[in-house]
C-alpha cells in the first residue's frame, strides 16, 4: 500500500500520480480525503496537534480513542462500540474506565472541559464527535 498526502492546491499533482499509477500498476488508487477538523491529527506518528499547532500529549489509548470519534465525524458510538473499536473484542467492558478516558481526553483538548465542545455525550445511546457549535455544554437528544 502506498499512501500519499496532498494539499487541496495540489489537485493537479494529485491527478498526475493517480494517472502514472494506474499505468505502471494493474490496481486502481484510493483517494481517502481526511476531514477537516479543529485538530490535526497524524495517524503515522501519533501526534496530535490543535489548531494552533501547539502538540497535544495524549497517551496511546487517549490517541486512539480520539483519533476513532475523529475520524468517524458526527457518528454516534455506544460504549460497546467503543469499547470494540478502540480496546479490541477480548477487552473486558468497563463503563466507569470509558468515562474515565473520556474525562481526561477532555481535560487536554476540550476548551471547557466541564462544557464539552468536541466529544459530546448523546443521551441514552453514548458518545460522539462533533464541532457544531450549538453543542457545547449541551448533551445531544436522538433523533427518533
Amino acid at each position: 500500500m502506498l499512501v500519499a498526502e496532498f494539499w487541496d492546491n495540489e489537485e493537479h499533482y494529485f491527478q498526475q500520480t493517480v494517472e502514472w499509477l494506474s499505468k505502471k500498476i494493474c490496481t486502481t488508487p484510493a483517494y481517502i480525503q481526511q476531514d477537516r477538523t479543529d485538530f490535526i491529527i497524524n495517524p503515522f506518528t501519533r501526534t496530535v496537534s490543535n489548531k494552533t499547532g501547539n502538540i497535544i500529549q495524549l497517551t496511546a489509548k487517549e490517541f486512539d480513542l480520539l483519533y476513532f470519534l475523529i475520524s468517524h465525524k458526527e457518528q454516534v458510538f455506544t460504549k460497546e462500540q467503543i469499547y470494540e473499536n478502540v480496546w479490541g473484542y477480548d477487552y473486558p467492558e468497563d463503563p466507569n474506565n470509558l468515562t474515565s478516558f473520556i474525562r481526561k481526553l477532555r481535560k487536554k483538548i476540550e476548551p471547557e472541559p466541564d462544557r464539552p465542545r468536541y466529544i459530546v455525550i448523546v443521551r441514552g445511546v453514548g458518545y460522539k464527535y462533533t464541532e457544531n457549535e450549538e453543542m457545547v455544554g449541551k448533551t445531544a437528544t436522538p433523533p427518533e
